[in-house]
């Protein structure tokens, strides 16, 4: 995926923040960074799921850089959540990152 007017969603970059909770543990959320353009595809991967076949769905989402998107932050599309779990840059030259994800249930 590499025109740019396939980079058609506007995702929310979100970092965590974790702040103590007074309780010797911590709540973790979501501090909005920035707004990106980039292009989402799905892919499903068969696995095994409780001993029966099934598929775990993961989105490549490609983003125009520079950005600062690091794994474990998480970009937003709506009520969508995705969590970074990879972060490349495939050419090198710092114009798009390719981030590895998976959906968080709501």
């Amino acid at each position: 995926m590499s025109a740019i007017g396939q980079m058609r969603h506007r995702l929310v970059h979100e970092t965590p923040v974790e702040m103590p909770d007074g309780a010797g543990g911590v709540t973790r959320s979501f501090l909005a960074v920035d707004a990106l353009w980039g292009a989402i595809e799905t892919s499903a991967s068969p696995t095994e799921i409780a001993d029966r076949p099934g598929a775990v769905l993961t989105h490549t989402v490609t983003l125009r850089a520079p950005a600062t998107v690091q794994p474990g932050d998480r970009l937003r599309l709506g009520a969508r959540h995705f969590l970074v779990d990879a972060v490349s840059d495939p050419e090198g030259r710092g114009r798009r990152l390719v981030c590895d994800c998976r959906e968080e249930a709501p």
